[in-house]
């Protein structure tokens, strides 16, 4: 790809890596040292390693804590070095691994740790995590659903907010996504392996099955809210992004509209469509009953504002809307405001249960 991708990726997905907990020195050190989007997974990479290098040592001393932090920073660094990498398949799956790798070793040493999990789902099993919150008996429970090109060690943040909390969350890597990728491709029904995770959720002894949550981010957005309309288990939901509708997949920035295609093993625009095509709450929104929170901004160009409004007219239980409108994609420019707003909503609505 062009050196002009670099420059889409800077102007546009900066404040993502900030809000995911990138370091701002590294940032302006990557970017001096990038000069083509070919070295983009390479270079994040080289900064990764480093990072993991730290942990060992800080580990090796008996700094856990340290070593949590620094290994966490080296999975979204690999997270980072194969985001939106379509072209390379090869090395967007290696990344992808030491990406999943670096999480593993951080998890124990994180605060609280997250516990992996395996959740069964059509023959797969699909990787996860669930995290508990320090001192809760039978806690609440959020369900953190990936987006496009996101996966569950990148929902690290939002965790965080809500284990302050006093809730459990639960992350996985669904079909199309993260490790899951590899073992089964994204499709309509998408929503049946949301449903396993759910399913898996509801089993654990440790947190409260009457009292779960979703946040779905980007396209995970569409999932949570479709969730919440087929199972009345869900008790909340935050739909972070919006995505009521794809209608406009042709006109999505090119770098995502190849993403729909390459989760979904599709070769051209009409193959990826009878996929996006299934995007679409029109007929089951009103089924939507549990209070939910819609976010975005309205500079997004995937998910532009007429979505919050269909959305919030179309379901039957209480909403409430944090729009801004100068604000990108999932507000992720303002993660102080968006993130700590959504974990506060899922506080108020499950321990109010």
């Amino acid at each position: 790809m062009s050196e002009s991708v670099l420059d889409y990726l800077w102007d546009n997905y900066v404040h993502r890596f900030l809000a995911e907990g990138a370091n701002y020195q590294d940032l302006l050190d990557l970017r001096a040292r990038t000069r083509t989007f070919s070295e983009w997974p390479l270079r994040w990479s080289e900064i990764a390693e480093a990072y993991e290098q730290r942990a060992e040592n800080a580990v090796s001393a008996g700094f856990t804590l340290t070593a949590g932090e620094h290994f966490a920073r080296a999975a979204v660094y690999y997270f980072f070095g194969q985001f939106l990498f379509w072209d390379d398949p090869d090395t967007k799956r290696r990344v992808s691994e030491h990406c999943a790798r670096a999480f593993r070793r951080a998890a124990p040493y994180l605060d609280p740790p997250f516990l992996p999990v395996e959740i069964p789902f059509d023959g797969i099993t699909m990787p996860g995590y669930l995290r508990l919150p320090k001192g809760v008996s039978k806690p609440p429970c959020v369900l953190l659903l990936n987006g496009l090109d996101t996966t569950k060690e990148e929902q690290l943040v939002i965790s965080n907010l809500c284990v302050q909390r006093g809730l459990a969350t639960l992350t996985f890597d669904g079909p199309g996504q993260g490790e899951t990728f590899y073992k089964m491709k994204m499709w309509p029904g998408y929503t049946e392996a949301v449903v396993a995770a759910l399913d898996f959720a509801a089993k654990q002894p440790s947190i409260d099955a009457n009292r779960i949550g979703v946040i779905g981010r980007s396209l995970g957005s569409h999932y949570a809210p479709r969730l919440a309309a087929v199972d009345d288990r869900i008790k909340a939901v935050v739909s972070w992004g919006a995505m009521f509708h794809l209608r406009n997949f042709r006109s999505i920035p090119e770098l995502t509209r190849a993403g729909f295609l390459f989760v979904t093993g599709s070769h051209t625009i009409e193959q990826g469509e009878n996929y996006t095509n299934s995007i679409d709450l029109t007929t089951i929104a009103p089924n939507i009953r549990c209070p939910i929170m819609i976010v975005n901004g309205g500079l997004d160009p995937i998910t532009p504002p007429e979505n919050i409004e269909l959305m919030q007219a179309a379901v039957k239980g209480p909403s409430e809307v944090l729009f801004i409108a100068d604000s990108n994609h999932c507000i992720h420019d303002r993660p102080q405001i968006c993130r700590p707003a959504m974990a506060d909503f899922m506080q108020r609505q499950l321990h109010a249960i």
